[in-house]
């Protein structure tokens, strides 16, 4: 697919959280933490960053847009999508899997099992879900319409599951 190696995300969360915008709004909502980091990557984007830090008192989550280029920006909070109750912190010490390393086994994993599918846009999630803790959780969109995810254990590199969908027939609710 050709995707950027970019930087590492422990330098993404640390340039948003060192930024004058982090320390003002930290400062006003103390009881926020990291909940996950989102890219969506295809040839136009390739290094931009979402980083979304969630607040049990509020359920809101706050999203902080970091570009390629060093520019950030403060999304307004919205409704968190969550299975519990709250959603987990992510603990950046226990991710040992880089993002370059979770593509290299995504690669590996379409060579083996999806080679016939051409790929589109990758999305990447790197989150702590309650049912397989901390993982990147990365969706691949095809050309033709298939969505293929994989889960990969944060810590070790273990794949969790991987499977694909066909996007033409989900349904709108």
């Amino acid at each position: 697919m050709g995707i950027n190696k970019g930087m590492d995300i422990n330098n993404i969360i640390s340039n948003v959280e060192s930024s004058d915008e982090y320390k003002d709004f930290i400062k006003n909502n103390p009881h926020h933490y990291l909940a996950h980091l989102f890219s969506l990557m295809d040839s136009e984007h390739k290094n931009d960053w979402q980083l979304g830090y969630y607040s049990k008192e509020t359920d809101k989550i706050t999203v902080f847009d970091y570009l390629e280029d060093g520019t950030l920006s403060i999304m307004p909070p919205q409704e968190a999508f969550k299975e519990k109750n709250y959603i987990e912190p992510l603990d950046i010490g226990k991710v040992k899997v880089s993002k370059d390393q979770a593509i290299a086994i995504v690669d590996k994993i379409i060579k083996e099992n999806y080679k016939a599918e051409s790929l589109s846009k990758m999305i990447i999630l790197l989150q702590n879900l309650p049912e397989h803790g901390q993982i990147w959780n990365i969706t691949i969109v095809t050309t033709t319409f298939s969505v293929i995810n994989i889960k990969i254990d944060s810590k070790n590199g273990t794949v969790i599951k991987h499977s694909k969908e066909s996007l033409i027939g989900w349904k709108k609710e």
